[in-house]
């Protein structure tokens, strides 16, 4: 586990989080209209929360602004030795940033547990996790499902913006999240979607 401190904060910050980009994995290449939403946001961060797949998503997403990146299970299987975790604290609010899968064997054990119920885990599920494994964290970002959340759930705000490519979970359109961090811990967060470029 990663435990960072961003100190001496103490003006507005915008960050971008996105998540399962799989480039070279599911998608040829980073989405051109989602990088260009990103740059438009103009952030301070950008937070990607796992299975980014090729290594040239992070340099990428550097060229707008500094990116944290956590290990997906996809990034596991491909060996790209990413942090697991992150716990920030950013202008007095406590986040923790991870993939959501929270170990190769418990991926694993998830499919059994779908081969075997033909019933798969909800985001509830992951939560409760996720809570038990950040208890001090205010706010939990996540990916791993492919599907947006934006809710408050036993006290602490879950983010998980979706998959970052055109798939049917997100009815092809990427999707990214704004977090606003004002300099008294207080923050606003909007869920957006992109139109892919056609070909």
């Amino acid at each position: 586990m990663s435990s960072d401190i961003i100190a001496g904060m103490s003006s507005t910050k915008r960050i971008v989080i996105i998540a399962d980009t799989h480039v070279g994995d599911r998608s040829k290449e980073l989405e051109p209209a989602l990088f260009k939403a990103i740059e438009q946001e103009q952030p301070d961060m950008i937070f990607h929360a796992g299975d980014v797949c090729k290594s040239v998503v992070i340099d990428q997403l550097e060229t707008i602004a500094p990116t944290l990146v956590v290990q997906g299970n996809r990034d596991w299987f491909l060996g790209h030795k990413l942090p697991k975790d992150y716990q920030i604290n950013i202008n007095g609010l406590e986040i923790a940033l991870a993939h959501g899968h929270f170990s190769i064997w418990h991926w694993f054990w998830n499919y059994i547990y779908l081969f075997l119920t033909w019933r798969v885990h909800d985001n509830l599920f992951f939560q409760k996790k996720l809570a038990q494994y950040y208890p001090n964290a205010q706010v939990i970002i996540y990916g791993h499902l492919h599907y947006p959340f934006d809710e408050i759930f036993e006290g602490k705000h879950f983010l998980n913006p979706g998959v970052g490519h055109p798939e049917w979970r997100n009815n092809f359109r990427p999707g990214y999240i704004v977090l606003t961090i004002e300099p008294d811990a207080t923050y606003s967060t909007k869920m957006k979607f992109v139109n892919p470029q056609s070909d």
